[in-house]
């Protein structure tokens, strides 16, 4: 899809029907109540179709920040270089509140994507003229996987949150339960995987769009985290769901339509761009930028773990001062050099530039950050921070596989071959051997393995594979090991200037922004921030 000119079409035009104002750096501007779009003509043909939905995937532009902040900055493995008392400094410091400007601009994106796809959808199950049969349904499908994509970040970010599926909805709405909004990212997930296509059935124009494969890998992902967090249901129903997520992470293997890289830096190889591991990734070239004037790829990603480029200062986002993380791979792991940078060749000088070093010449290295080197262009280092431009991986062939592993693991109470193969497969890969060897390779975890061990095995794994891939705070919930992970974490421990000992059972979830509750006080605040009623620790027995 030439996202590069269809969002920035459809998206400014769309921005001043709703009077959206975007921000015109790292630190977001407030926003307005945004839940409602302003109505527009019907569709007359398949390009106005098209470019109804791509305003829906155009909100994905302005959130890598967003998202890097909430779900990695939060955590006990970054720490940030910003002004301690804006948006982004408060996260890292654990210090937010209903009024913190990344968590006003996540309900602000989240629930405008989600009108936006109503309002494509209305239009297209309308059957208006112009728009042929086939793609009206290819569009109806990709609008319902966004507004699933969608909520399922409002329910993991606020838990129960107000579903909304209609053009005029929104005002007043009641925050529904968990178990109503995964049924409703269920049900639409479904509706996709159904009308969607399979990325080989793409032009190349429309790479990046919704496929089935994402449907199901979606679904799977789901189906796994419901089971977990979901306090409502039944023994039986969690192995029913963790036995449904083993089926759709199975449909996506069968597929054949996605295959694991054999070097993991061409997952983020910006001449590889939606390479074959690749199965929903966020398109940022240059010009899809949404701000007005910008004329970079809009993946802040990319500027705020190399904001300061080729210094010693702290960019916006960095490994903590104890790498932790980086530490921790076993030698030889490929993933270590591509997520973690101590040093980056210059082009420029025409030698390497070292950001974490040995200062006094001791053969240890004590001074300065690592940088994140997952979302830094090696094709051009110089300007990778100004340019932007590179896509933000969301769902991954590996990714499938460790869920097909971790739900068997959790339907079955221990692993079976099945599982160990899936985790092998990745855990093979780390280490640049036979992916697909029917022979034992030397990395392999063996089998013999109880619930726990298995279940360890994939949490460490996780950590090694997803480094800032927005995942980790969401693994920590769902696992019920938030709080004690981070609070017995040696940034914790020995760092008290990122304040992570304040970590608490209320950041199971973040506030409803002050503003929203304002607007509507159906929206009740969540557990241990101001304005809320609960009294009694929701979370207590977690972990």
């Amino acid at each position: 899809m030439n996202k590069n000119k269809i969002y920035t079409i459809a998206f400014s035009s769309l921005l001043v029907s709703a009077g959206l104002t975007l921000p015109t750096s790292c630190e977001p501007l407030d926003q307005g109540n945004q839940s409602e779009l302003a109505a527009s003509n019907i569709p007359q043909s398949n390009a106005d179709a098209t470019a109804l939905v791509d305003a829906v995937y155009s909100n994905n532009i302005i959130m890598s920040t967003a998202l890097m902040y909430l779900f990695d900055l939060t955590t006990e493995t970054t720490v940030s270089g910003e002004n301690p008392n804006g948006g982004g400094g408060m996260l890292g410091l654990l210090a937010w509140d209903g009024t913190n400007s990344y968590i006003i601009r996540a309900w602000n994106s989240i629930y405008t994507a989600i009108s936006r796809a109503n309002d494509t959808i209305d239009k297209l199950q309308k059957n208006p003229k112009g728009v042929s049969p086939a793609i009206a349904s290819r569009v109806i499908g990709e609008a319902k996987f966004l507004r699933a994509y969608w909520l399922n970040y409002a329910v993991q970010i606020w838990g129960p949150v107000p579903i909304v599926t209609t053009p005029d909805g929104g005002k007043n709405a009641i925050r529904n339960s968990e178990t109503e909004v995964y049924q409703q990212i269920v049900a639409d997930l479904e509706d996709a995987a159904e009308l969607l296509p399979e990325v080989s059935a793409y032009s190349l124009n429309d790479i990046g769009r919704a496929t089935r494969g994402a449907a199901n890998a979606a679904l799977a992902k789901v189906y796994l985290t419901w089971a977990q967090v979901d306090d409502n249901l039944t023994d039986a129903q969690r192995k029913e769901y963790f036995d449904k997520s083993v089926q759709y992470a199975q449909k996506v293997i069968d597929s054949n339509e996605y295959d694991l890289e054999e070097n993991f830096y061409d997952n983020w190889n910006n001449q590889n761009r939606n390479g074959k591991e690749s199965i929903f990734a966020v398109q940022h070239y240059i010009g899809s930028g949404t701000n007005s004037g910008d004329n970079t790829g809009g993946n802040h990603l990319c500027h705020c773990s190399f904001s300061t480029s080729f210094s010693v200062s702290l960019p916006h986002i960095a490994p903590g001062p104890d790498n932790t993380v980086e530490n921790s791979y076993l030698e030889g792991d490929q993933r270590k050099d591509v997520s973690f940078a101590d040093s980056l060749w210059r082009p420029s000088t025409n030698s390497y530039f070292h950001f974490y070093y040995d200062a006094d010449k001791d053969g240890v290295k004590e001074s300065g950050f690592s940088r994140y080197n997952k979302y830094i262009d090696h094709d051009n280092p110089e300007t990778s921070a100004a340019d932007r431009a590179m896509n933000r991986q969301v769902l991954r062939y590996a990714e499938v596989l460790l869920v097909l592993a971790e739900a068997i693991n959790e339907r079955d109470g221990a692993p079976n071959e099945t599982a160990y193969k899936a985790f092998n497969q990745v855990r093979r890969r780390a280490f640049k051997e036979d992916i697909y060897s029917d022979e034992a390779q030397p990395h392999d975890l063996t089998s013999g393995l109880g619930y726990e061990e298995f279940k360890n095995a994939i949490i460490q794994e996780r950590s090694w594979e997803f480094t800032l891939e927005q995942k980790h705070l969401l693994d920590l919930k769902r696992w019920k090991i938030l709080v004690k992970t981070i609070r017995n974490s040696n940034l914790a421990k020995n760092f008290p200037q990122y304040n992570k000992q304040a970590i608490d059972f209320k950041h199971y979830r973040f506030p409803i922004p002050q503003a929203q509750r304002e607007i509507n006080p159906n929206l009740w605040q969540n557990y241990g921030y101001d304005g809320s009623t609960i009294t009694e620790n929701p979370y207590i027995g977690r972990e």
